[in-house]
């Protein structure tokens, strides 16, 4: 029998920055081998307010085969006019892989032959609010589990 000790941890787990690569970058080999790539690799490096994240990872399986469903957003804030053409010309693709790095560990989800797709929403209401903003949203499936690796 395996004993499972169901405790709160004695800290916060938050994904405070994003790496953004190019799949090509990332070898199906190397993903299921939870080989991580080198932070200097990264193609965009987004620190966000963990608050702001949604991130949904789903186990689903398609005619009995197991796949992850990735969907992860968070809004872009700083919305000079800068980084909104930067977003508009580096995203709304597929070919992307992403590390998200919270405090004690690393998540690395798609890979060359799984590639992630990220878009570049505007949400802006201008309607006064304050609620204006930009979303970057990273959606995709993998057949290979998201792989962890403690920092």
């Amino acid at each position: 029998m395996e004993l499972f000790f169901n405790k709160f941890e004695d800290f916060f787990r938050e994904v405070r920055t994003i790496e953004i690569y190019d799949a090509k970058d990332i070898l199906y080999i190397n993903a299921y081998n939870g080989v991580f790539p080198l932070k200097s690799k990264a193609l965009y490096i987004f620190e966000i307010i963990p608050e702001t994240l949604s991130r949904k990872l789903s186990s689903k399986t398609r005619n009995g085969n197991p796949f992850t469903d990735i969907d992860i957003s968070f809004p872009l804030l700083d919305m000079s006019i800068q980084n909104i053409e930067k977003c508009e010309e580096y995203f709304n693709k597929k070919g992307f892989a992403v590390v998200l790095v919270a405090n004690t560990v690393k998540t690395l989800l798609g890979n060359t032959a799984e590639p992630l797709r990220i878009d570049f929403i505007d949400n802006k209401n201008e309607d006064n609010s304050g609620n204006d903003e930009y979303t970057i949203a990273i959606s995709g499936e993998t057949i290979l589990k998201p792989k962890l690796q403690g920092i």
